[in-house]
């Protein structure tokens, strides 16, 4: 072997790892974008004493968040669906009380 050959191959080998990190490095970044633009969905609970008080659903992610449906359970009983229908047939058990209020939920 002489020295083109051995100079020839060490290129060859810095070609190929410089296309492996390349093709890791462009997937890590797709990966990264994905997640960074992911819904992050919370539930907040506003009581106030003498207010309106509820239960309000914000997307705090910076992606968009589609809700294709939704469920009321209280002590693993099923009571319909999240509407408003369902929630006003419940007022009257809902306690004045925050602290109490959220020991409901």
């Amino acid at each position: 072997m002489d020295t083109n050959t051995i100079a020839a191959i060490g290129a060859t080998a810095t070609a190929v790892f410089s296309l492996l990190i390349s093709v890791h490095q462009g997937r890590t970044m797709i990966q990264h974008n994905r997640q960074s633009v992911r819904p992050l969905l919370q539930l907040r609970l506003i009581a106030h004493t003498g207010e309106e008080s509820g239960i309000r659903l914000i997307n705090c992610g910076l992606g968009p968040a589609i809700v294709t449906g939704s469920s009321l359970k209280i002590d693993d009983q099923f009571l319909g669906e999240w509407s408003k229908e369902v929630v006003d047939a419940l007022r009257h058990s809902f306690f004045a009380s925050p602290g109490k209020l959220c020991n409901i939920l």
